[in-house]
């Protein structure tokens, strides 16, 4: 990982305790979750990716046929690091508002509840299976969610990244010409809702909630249920803060947060961003929307015996 992140990740978050000290409790709290997240990417990277048999051609079907490409993979997830995170997590996470629900998820995993059922299910994308463990468990799901997510986002990233390398997805390539027809709101690596859109001149760029990638959309609609008529507005909040809006969906009841920035977004940085403009996802909520769940996606594409 590079000490330039590091350094953008320190500057980015002392300029917010400047601009915005209503947060610096919950910047904090960010500051210690992504110096885990950021450790876990270095070891990741020094012990080696998981290694995955998954054909550029096999991709670019997945993709034409609408399916991520992590989507219905069996990861080898290296299970011992990632329940050591997800403990180490919940310990970050045993303060303030979460202080019980986290301990009781701490509890949860001493007794019956298998962590890498958790971790496995989150890396999936699959919230009605995390959501049924934590019901069984009784703990909060959307802690135990976030948990789970946290730890395993680091290696999402790295295997998205991997995918999804420059010599991949140059023009004229197979995987890279499905990757430039992906035309849909979720993630074409992992399958997640972006956590927020970047504005540049170029339009907009679709950043992942989970594993960073970023995707763009053939036209001006709505990333949940492409709906690009007039119930599809756009909304600024607190004009007198520039470079932010909402986009509001009046069919699905969806939002999605517009941020004129001057970058792509690095992971974990991401996290750091759509806490910056957490006061847009308030102004939304007020008018009563929400983001939807994960989408539901099948399973995979049929992998051809000449792949």
């Amino acid at each position: 990982m590079s000490v330039s992140l590091h350094q953008r990740l320190h500057e980015r978050l002392l300029q917010l305790h400047e601009e915005r000290p209503d947060l610096e409790a919950a910047l904090d709290l960010q500051r210690n979750l992504l110096a885990r997240e950021l450790e876990l990417t270095e070891v990741f990277l020094a012990g080696g990716l998981p290694r995955l048999s998954l054909p550029a051609r096999y991709l670019a079907a997945k993709l034409g046929n609408g399916i991520p490409a992590l989507h219905g993979e069996p990861v080898p997830l290296p299970q011992q690091l990632l329940t050591l995170a997800v403990r180490d997590f919940c310990e970050r996470l045993n303060t303030g508002r979460t202080a019980g629900a986290a301990q009781a998820i701490q509890a949860a995993f001493d007794g019956h509840l298998d962590p890498a059922a958790v971790i496995s299910a989150c890396f999936g994308r699959d919230q009605h299976r995390v959501r049924a463990l934590a019901e069984h468990a009784s703990v909060t799901p959307d802690l135990l969610w976030l948990v789970a997510e946290l730890s395993v986002a680091p290696l999402a990233h790295l295997l998205q990244r991997n995918i999804f390398a420059d010599a991949a997805v140059a023009a004229g390539t197979p995987l890279g010409d499905a990757l430039a027809r992906w035309d849909r709101g979720f993630c074409p690596a992992c399958g997640s809702w972006p956590a927020l859109l970047e504005a540049t001149e170029d339009g907009h760029t679709l950043r992942c909630s989970f594993c960073a990638m970023g995707w763009t959309l053939s036209s001006y609609r709505c990333a949940y249920c492409a709906n690009d008529g007039e119930s599809f507005l756009t909304a600024a909040p607190n004009p007198e803060i520039p470079g932010r809006r909402l986009q509001l969906c009046g069919e699905c009841g969806g939002y999605a947060k517009v941020l004129d920035l001057p970058a792509p977004t690095e992971f974990p940085l991401v996290a750091i961003e759509d806490l910056a403009s957490l006061d847009l996802d308030m102004a939304a909520i007020e008018r009563q929307y929400g983001r939807p769940a994960l989408p539901t996606i099948r399973k995979s594409a049929t992998r051809p015996h000449a792949w």
